[in-house]
């Protein structure tokens, strides 16, 4: 299958004069946000390390084995930090302003990318905690989320003169994030913004696709999504492209399986379970309002605090039948909001399977 992989293979040798910064490479940058890099790459917006520094640290720093113990949702990030180590179309990539933080209220990640003319602003996605994913859910009813705000502040605070050619993306609800920090970003910043990426990552409520905010931005914005998207069906999406994956189910949110041909990627069609899950998600909404919606998530992951998970990889080892047990335990929510719940928690469960 051609990927990520393939493509740094084939194109690792090129530099960006030779073939120009393209969807892929946008790809690889927002997924670069995900790798640990804090004590590697300066938290100060002024200062840099090259991108090959960062990768020989973070390789002298963590082994395959070490790697794979911190359970990350993206276990192929060491091997894509393994492969850039020795990339001539990225090592001389500058790499800065890394902000990593992570309470009660949520997660926000993002990370400069410097290359030649080119600024990228990558946002961090939802890791694997549990956490990370019950503020994409919040966005169903809370609007800005508090990451929303950071990823605002780090878009108006990081740029400089030197800054022509700016890219904002991210996977996940980084996508999200990398369409709200263009939203609510300086006039004068936002007019250097050639393209915003959201590659698999959360939309917006009604109000907010309607807004003239919203509207200026998709002017810019390419969303991607794979064929059997969950997460990038959360709330609403005008437009988006849905390209082809090698894994199934949920796994799919897994951007190093989405299949790519040159710096394009391989286009497919949404799969009827998505397309029921975004309309369903719709329907639902639609019919609530913001408390309804709010009682609606924290019953969603009431379910995960009485299974103990706190990892959604963990979802692995729940079955079906303990998920009905717990819905009756909830006996003062509505039959149609359990029929609900128990279709995404289903949909997750049978995709890490």
């Amino acid at each position: 299958m051609k990927n990520v992989f393939y493509y740094l293979d084939y194109y690792g040798n090129l530099t960006f004069d030779e073939v120009h910064f393209n969807d892929i490479d946008g790809l690889i940058f927002a997924l670069l946000s995900y790798v640990k890099l804090k004590d590697i790459v300066p938290s100060d917006r002024f200062k840099t390390i090259s991108l090959k520094q960062a990768c020989v640290l973070f390789l002298s720093k963590y082994s395959e084995k070490d790697f794979k113990k911190e359970d990350w949702l993206f276990p192929s990030s060491y091997k894509l930090m393994v492969i850039l180590a020795n990339s001539k179309r990225y090592t001389s990539c500058k790499l800065g302003h890394f902000v990593i933080k992570t309470d009660k209220n949520g997660q926000f990640g993002a990370l400069t990318i410097r290359a030649g003319d080119i600024t990228y602003l990558s946002f961090e996605g939802t890791d694997s905690e549990v956490i990370g994913w019950k503020e994409d859910f919040e966005l169903m009813y809370k609007f800005p989320i508090q990451s929303q705000i950071h990823a605002a502040d780090y878009f108006n605070t990081t740029l400089t003169l030197f800054d022509r050619k700016v890219y904002l993306g991210g996977h996940s609800k980084g996508g999200n994030l990398a369409m709200y920090a263009y939203m609510y970003g300086k006039e004068s910043f936002k007019k250097r913004v050639v393209q915003v990426y959201n590659f698999d990552g959360p939309g917006f409520l009604k109000d907010v696709l309607s807004s003239s905010l919203y509207e200026e931005m998709e002017s810019k914005l390419k969303m991607v999504v794979p064929k059997e998207s969950v997460v990038g069906m959360l709330l609403g999406h005008r437009d988006y492209m849905v390209v082809n994956s090698s894994a199934k189910g949920v796994l799919q949110h897994d951007a190093f399986t989405w299949e790519c041909f040159g710096g394009f990627f391989v286009p497919s069609i949404l799969s009827k379970k998505s397309k029921k899950l975004e309309m369903n998600l719709e329907e639902y909404l639609q019919g609530m309002s913001k408390e309804e919606r709010k009682n609606f998530v924290e019953t969603f992951f009431a379910v995960f605090e009485k299974t103990s998970i706190q990892n959604i990889m963990q979802l692995k080892e729940l079955k079906i039948s303990t998920l009905l047990n717990i819905m009756k335990e909830f006996k003062n929510v509505p039959s149609s909001t359990k029929r609900n719940l128990v279709a995404v928690l289903r949909m997750l469960i049978t995709g890490m399977n």
